[in-house]
């Protein structure tokens, strides 16, 4: 799972994406920069504590831009627990799926619109408080700026390119055009490339005719937008490859099951080596209560294998996602993609039928690529 934890807030995970620690950086020094200029004779202490409340503000801006996404997500029946607060594009939640075309574009618009509104309402506090003195025109022209800067959030959020949320609202009209969601992911594609190839050009034509600096940014938006579309198409592509194949097809029915109580120097070693499964469930009674993982085990220090056991390292099964073997791939992908985890557990009316593995679902994507005669994109 991508970002680093930080908070817990409405039931869903907050991460924080590290390319924050570059924007947070550069807003800093930027108003830093703009208030030495402005007024020279304020206190280099003041400035920068100008600077990181700016700064703050802005993060918690784009908490809210991401929390909208979320909470419309969930209210449209989508399990987006965590969250992931990135700068551009507005996934809340690493592969949300939404189950209707309506429902993708609910969700693309939420964090736009929220970030618009309070951008709008930021503004005006700004210039209503325009020519007060002392704090109040203090704290009027950080809510200028905030708000500035949720406009610009918002605004190139709706650009429509996927992963931005313009792209989803893309998507999600031509889903709802098409009646097919890789068809819409393929338009989001699409248009994700021309807008890509526009913006690369616009800021090419700037490094040489205007502004070299915004124009190398512009550019770098531009290769920003057309890696994302490819991704995208690849994404479509393997979709259109799994849909329909069942879990039970790659399903490790013979993987060995972990007692909770064993130390993990018992097994460790052998799945890290690949003598057997990536993940392996654990097992109390006959009855499954979590499963361990490879990049779990990657996590421990070899020196701690004799101390910790299976059921301190595993995932718990309150927290765990599950399969039937009917399941498409395409949806355990997803569900892969979406919990970080090596594998999950396939259960069927039986109980327990066996793991299906990060491994297992590349094997067949890549038996299905073979067969099809021609490369991934």
């Amino acid at each position: 799972m991508t970002g680093i934890p930080i908070a817990r807030l409405f039931g869903f995970e907050i991460r924080i994406h590290l390319s924050w620690a570059i924007i947070l950086a550069v807003i800093v020094v930027t108003v830093v920069s703009e208030v030495e200029a402005r007024d020279p004779s304020i206190a280099q202490a003041t400035r920068w504590l100008i600077g990181g409340v700016i700064a703050a503000a802005f993060f918690l801006s784009a908490l809210v831009h991401e929390l909208a996404h979320a909470v419309v997500a969930r209210r449209a029946g989508v399990d987006g627990g965590l969250l992931v607060v990135l700068f551009f594009g507005g996934t809340s939640s690493p592969g949300i799926e939404a189950p209707r075309p309506r429902d993708e574009i609910a969700i693309g618009l939420a964090g736009p619109v929220v970030s618009l509104a309070l951008g709008v309402v930021l503004v005006l506090i700004g210039l209503a408080t325009a020519d007060l003195e002392g704090p109040m025109f203090a704290a009027g022209q950080v809510a200028l700026v905030v708000g500035v800067l949720n406009l610009l959030l918002g605004g190139v959020n709706l650009m429509p390119a996927y992963p931005l949320d313009g792209g989803r609202i893309v998507l999600g009209y031509a889903w709802g055009r098409y009646g097919d969601p890789d068809r819409g992911l393929r338009s989001a594609a699409r248009t994700g490339r021309v807008l890509g190839w526009a913006v690369t050009a616009l800021g090419l034509a700037a490094v040489v005719l205007t502004d070299p600096f915004n124009g190398i940014m512009l550019a770098l938006l531009g290769w920003f937008l057309t890696t994302a579309a490819r991704q995208v198409d690849r994404r479509a592509t393997v979709d259109s490859l799994l849909e329909g194949v069942p879990a039970s097809e790659v399903l490790e029915a013979d993987a060995p099951e972990v007692s909770a109580g064993l130390t993990l120097d018992t097994f460790a070693g052998r799945m890290l080596d690949g003598t057997v499964s990536p993940s392996l469930p654990v097992m109390r009674d006959r009855e499954l209560v979590g499963v361990v993982g490879a990049s779990q085990l990657r996590r421990v220090r070899r020196q701690r294998w004799t101390e910790l056991r299976a059921e301190d390292l595993m995932i718990a099964t309150d927290a765990l996602p599950r399969v039937a073997p009917e399941t498409s791939l395409r949806l355990v992908l997803d569900e892969l993609r979406r919990s970080g985890l090596d594998g999950l557990p396939v259960v069927g009316a039986a109980g327990l039928a066996g793991i299906v593995t990060r491994r297992g679902v590349l094997e067949a994507l890549k038996s299905r690529i073979e067969l099809r005669g021609e490369p991934l994109l």
